[in-house]
């Protein structure tokens, strides 16, 4: 019921009895004091009406007034907001609107208090986790300090401190490891102690810092002339020590001794002084010398000693023996060296007949070294010593450009059929360049190149046969022929022989000195005839030194043969009268 309605119900109710009244008294003829009466009691009822309306705009008024405030707040913080209340008595309209904004503002601040318990609670796991976070790096920072810290006393332990080297300690436990693995693999391995030879004359003339220097520069050079799985370690005072792992010959190690000497006569710059330092070097080699690392640098340091003892400036072996091998392998490789450029090296050609019809249908060029003192030095002597030196590079280049020259002339003679075989070391056949140098050479002399063949080994293509293929492939395709050398001594197989880009193969000497006695010899021989023609390939036999195996090889279907028997590998001048003689006879 509407507060205003409440109000003209409580007026009327009490001016009611005033009304009974007044017509009471006008029924008794009462008329003027009726008149009195009735007046007074709508007086009295407009009073009331009045006074109760005025007493609820009040009420209204207060709340009105009361919800202001609370509105009026809002900038405050919540709690302030929601902890205030209207405070109005009765049973009326005020009252209940007033209760309900209690009831809402008692719901906001219960709402709140949850709100605020769950925050602290949120913000109490916070600050846990983030104090467990903070217990967290800290630990770790501490783990890496620690790592850090072993690390920098690994280096120290480890390491030279001047030169960044590894230091005697740790150069022993590598030689360990080292020696062990040599002997499970059954490989060589070679030690060189170097000694700096008359450095105290400098530290007499130089500050420590600049001696340092010194000695920091020769770490440097000595690890550029080793390979990336050879060992430099600095020890005390002016001595270096050199691991040189799997080496193929004992003799390696002078090689690798003259690199260092040489590196380490080169003129230093230090200041204002310049310098031209010597070395001398220690030598033994595993299993030579000692199966243990304290008889390995105690022979090592003995070696130096003698070097030392004959004053200085070189190297020597530990045994007597082994220092006159490499001193000679040495000399051998210095007159290689000139021998190149003096016009020592010939090439000489070994003729290979087609059985059919037993004309020359090629040669193979085999290189000689005619030394002005030693005489004809054996292709078994500087061949290898060729191949470890990177000679053959040389050598090779060389090789194939007098074979195109003599192709050109034969040619222009009349003998067009001719072919001249080169063996391709496996240095040249994973040279880079080995297809350009090829072009170059062939246009230089203007041949067809189908009158160059190369052979490769059985064992250098079956190393990577992928990379073989390819490689191949790429000499395939400047015009040459290709043959696989040795072959049945290697591991290839049928799979990969068919995909090969060869023109033939030649069967290993091995297999045709057994012809026609051995039957295991007969028995592989014919099967590789017979599967090599299977594939379209020719077949050469080398090595042939009696008619009877020319003429099993004949029964068999061979179709080249290359051997003493027929001729021993001849100069140019001596192929020529050959070709003459050999040009429309038959051999067999």
């Amino acid at each position: 019921m509407k507060l205003t309605s409440k109000a003209l119900i409580i007026s009327g109710l009490i001016s009611i009895p005033f009304f009974v009244c007044a017509i009471l008294a006008a029924n008794h003829n009462i008329s003027l004091n009726s008149i009195y009466i009735i007046s007074l009691t709508i007086i009295l009822s407009i009073v009331t009406f009045l006074s109760i309306y005025t007493a609820i705009v009040k009420r209204v008024k207060r709340l009105n007034q009361d919800s202001s405030d609370i509105i009026s707040t809002l900038s405050l913080p919540l709690h302030s907001i929601i902890s205030r209340r209207i405070d109005m008595n009765g049973n009326d309209e005020v009252h209940s609107i007033a209760s309900k904004i209690n009831i809402l503002l008692d719901n906001m601040q219960s709402s709140q208090q949850l709100f605020n318990r769950q925050l602290k609670e949120r913000t109490q796991a916070l600050e846990n986790t983030n104090l467990l976070l903070k217990q967290d790096i800290s630990a770790r920072v501490r783990i890496e300090k620690v790592a850090n810290d072993n690390e920098n006393i690994s280096q120290l332990v480890k390491y030279d401190n001047l030169t960044t080297l590894p230091n005697g300690v740790f150069f022993n436990e590598i030689l360990n490891k080292a020696i062990n693995h040599s002997r499970r693999h059954k490989q060589i391995l070679a030690i060189l102690l170097i000694d700096i030879d008359s450095f105290q004359p400098i530290r007499d003339l130089l500050d420590h810092n600049n001696c340092e220097l010194i000695l920091k520069e020769m770490g440097k050079r000595f690890t550029n002339v080793l390979r990336n799985e050879d060992v430099l370690a600095k020890l005390d005072g002016e001595e270096f020590i050199v691991l040189l792992n799997d080496i193929s010959k004992p003799k390696f190690a002078s090689m690798v001794a003259e690199k260092l000497l040489n590196i380490c006569s080169q003129l230093i710059k230090v200041d204002t002084h310049e310098f031209s330092l010597t070395a001398s070097i220690g030598i033994c080699i595993y299993p030579n010398d000692g199966a243990s690392m304290e008889n390995l640098l105690e022979n090592a340091d003995r070696a130096l000693f003698k070097v030392r003892q004959a004053g200085g400036r070189s190297y020597q072996f530990h045994t007597e023996e082994m220092h006159i091998e490499a001193l000679e392998y040495i000399q051998l490789e210095s007159a290689l060296r000139k021998a190149i450029h003096n016009n020592e090296i010939a090439l000489y050609y070994q003729p290979k007949f087609r059985i059919k019809t037993g004309n020359i249908t090629g040669v193979e060029g085999l290189m000689r070294w005619e030394h002005p003192v030693l005489g004809i030095v054996s292709p078994a002597k500087f061949i290898p010593l060729a191949e470890e030196s990177g000679l053959i590079l040389q050598l090779g280049e060389w090789a194939l450009d007098e074979a195109a020259k003599k192709i050109k002339y034969w040619q222009d003679e009349g003998y067009e059929h001719i072919t001249i075989a080169l063996k391709l070391s496996p240095k040249q056949f994973h040279h880079p360049d080995i297809t350009k140098i090829l072009n170059k050479v062939l246009q230089k002399n203007a041949i067809n190149p189908q009158y160059i063949e190369f052979e490769i080994t059985e064992r250098t293509v079956m190393e990577n046969v992928e990379l073989a293929s390819m490689i191949l492939d790429n000499i395939k395709a400047t015009g040459v022929q290709l043959s696989i050398d040795h072959f049945g001594i290697g591991y290839t197989s049928i799979s990969y022989l068919k995909q090969l880009p060869i023109n033939a193969i030649k069967i290993d000497r091995s297999f045709i000195k057994g012809i026609p006695n051995n039957p295991n010899d007969c028995a592989i021989t014919s099967a590789v005839i017979a599967l090599a023609h299977n594939l379209g390939l020719e077949v050469v036999s080398e090595g042939v030194e009696t008619a009877e195996q020319i003429q099993f090889l004949a029964n068999q279907q061979c179709d080249v043969v290359q051997g003493y028997f027929l001729s021993h590998p001849v100069s140019a001048q001596k192929l020529l009268l050959q070709f003459k003689k050999l040009r429309d006879e038959v051999l067999i």
